[in-house]
């Protein structure tokens, strides 16, 4: 695990839509690094993403995950979309990594749009 600091503000800024497809942003010029990532279309498991984006952990981003009672399934429905350089991602899933650290931040998970 590599000990550097992360990176805040991030190189980069992305845009957040709410619901996915909403023609208004509910949030501009949020800092986040994304980062391709093709390991999650070549994987066994359920949860399937083409990117990855680290950004603040404040940040109001929301996967569309649910479960229903008394299961274990998850169910995938879409999340909050995210616009950076040109290209639309839907929200697969949302993490905080490294939590109560220096070192805490977002992860989420992404599936391009085309």
């Amino acid at each position: 695990m590599s000990t550097a600091p992360i990176p805040i503000p991030y190189p980069e800024t992305t845009a957040i839509y709410r619901p996915f497809g909403s023609p208004t942003p509910i949030a501009t010029e949020i800092s986040g690094h994304l980062i391709a990532d093709s390991s999650g279309l070549n994987s066994t498991r359920t949860l399937k993403w083409t990117h990855i984006l680290e950004t603040a952990s404040s940040t109001d981003l929301r996967d569309g995950c649910s479960r229903t009672a008394g299961t274990n399934a998850i169910v995938y429905a879409d999340g909050d979309e995210v616009r950076m350089g040109g290209n639309r991602f839907v929200v697969v899933w949302v993490e905080i990594v490294n939590p109560g650290s220096s070192f805490e931040r977002k992860r989420a998970y992404l599936m391009r749009h085309s």
